[in-house]
């Protein structure tokens, strides 16, 4: 069956398991006055349903041939394939503006497939889950989109009243979403600044916010991996044209070992992209990881401190400081637009700060030294007295920005 000639919601799942379940999906879209597309991404048992998209095309789009990997009944093997075959039929779809949204149903297999489209399908195009993996760690298959939650609570493994009635809702709230006005058009008329924050640099953050508000759009991203990411691919995509990175913690995380790493790529956007960046450093001082007891044996004896029951923060040494600037420093060097830095000499963060747990000036002092000596001499580096939450040290990142913006809109004028 060949796919529709207009946008419709994409459900890819394992016909030979969830073949009832997504019958039951199509109908209620179809109840709704909504198309749907079917891709049978199953290998071994026999579909109940006709897809729209059959798994030979699938594992065919994939670079393999279905009759030989259900020969060879080699799991391992064969789900990656039809991963690929599945992204490669979507960015075809996508690419013609066939895709309304894509609603994915299922466990581990059904989640990780779309986790795939996830991936590659753009911010604000509506993604839903329907999954008892819904409730856990779910950053493998959602990762940095925005993707719509439902935890199915019972196994999605056979139609039952509690199951319908979940799926009954969740086809609901999609169709809202499928409904809902497009983003506000403020968002195409003025500059959008991207602003990375955390609970132990919030105070500056609000301060920032009120500062840059009156003339920008302000997007602030959660630093916790997942958003330092998100800013990345914004600003790769176009949609920020400055950053204010007020918060580098991920990249402690990444370095020493925490939770909350945005990956080696953190910082690299706007420097690929030339777009204009202040950083000030805030929350290095902190590594971060969940409660106490899930913190690795190796940290034994370092200095913690409780943000809440469920995270907790370990102080960083002046070794990993000096680690962490040289990672900054290597990023910033190779930026293609303005860059300043910014180092606030009274704290890093809300526990950094005299009378604190984590205040430390030595490493903070450590952290400063090697980054001002790692520096090539086009990245402004300059010193504050004051603390990273303070109004003077904000003040004065935000006044950098905006003149920074204005260079760059001046340059760009015909």
């Amino acid at each position: 069956m060949a796919p529709a000639a207009r946008p419709t919601v994409i459900v890819a799942a394992t016909l030979d398991t969830k073949s009832a379940e997504v019958a039951f999906i199509r109908d209620a879209f179809a109840q709704r006055g909504v198309g749907v597309t079917v891709i049978d991404c199953g290998i071994l048992g026999e579909p109940t349903i006709v897809p729209t998209i059959s798994r030979a095309d699938v594992a065919r789009a994939g670079g393999g041939d279905i009759a030989a990997m259900r020969a060879a009944r080699d799991r391992a093997n064969a789900i990656p394939l039809m991963i690929r075959g599945l992204e490669a039929i979507l960015r075809d779809l996508r690419d013609k503006g066939l895709v309304a949204g894509y609603f994915g149903l299922g466990g581990g297999t059904n989640a990780a497939l779309a986790s795939a489209a996830f991936t590659l399908l753009p911010f604000g195009l509506p993604k839903m889950l329907v999954s008892t993996v819904a409730c856990g760690n779910t950053r493998p298959f959602i990762g940095m989109k925005d993707v719509m939650l439902m935890h199915s609570v019972v196994d999605i493994l056979g139609l039952n009243g509690f199951l319908e009635d979940v799926l009954t809702r969740s086809v609901t709230a999609f169709c809202a979403l499928l409904g809902a006005p497009p983003a506000a058009p403020s968002l195409g008329r003025r500059a959008c600044i991207g602003m990375t924050t955390f609970g132990s640099t919030t105070e500056g953050a609000m301060i920032a916010h009120e500062r840059l508000v009156r003339d920008y759009d302000v997007l602030s991203f959660h630093a916790r991996g997942v958003g330092g990411e998100a800013m990345e691919a914004f600003v790769r995509e176009g949609r920020i044209q400055a950053v204010l990175d007020l918060t580098t913690t991920e990249v402690a995380d990444e370095l020493v070992g925490g939770i909350c790493s945005a990956g080696p790529d953190r910082l690299s956007a706007a420097a690929e992209r030339g777009v204009p960046q202040v950083v000030l450093p805030g929350a290095i001082d902190m590594v971060n990881f969940g409660p106490p007891a899930t913190v690795p044996e190796r940290f034994k004896g370092r200095l913690f401190t409780s943000h809440t029951p469920h995270a907790t923060l370990m102080r960083t040494t002046r070794e990993e400081n000096v680690a962490i600037a040289d990672f900054i420093a290597g990023k910033l060097n190779a930026a293609r637009g303005p860059v300043s830095v910014v180092l606030p000499m009274r704290g890093f963060s809300a526990y950094d700060i005299a009378g604190g747990p984590f205040f430390d000036p030595q490493a903070d002092e450590a952290f400063c030294t090697t980054l001002e000596r790692k520096l090539v001499s086009s990245v402004c580096v300059e010193r504050i007295d004051a603390h990273i939450n303070d109004a003077a040290v904000i003040d004065h990142a935000t006044a950098l920005l905006t003149d920074m913006i204005s260079h760059s809109n001046r340059s760009e004028a015909p």
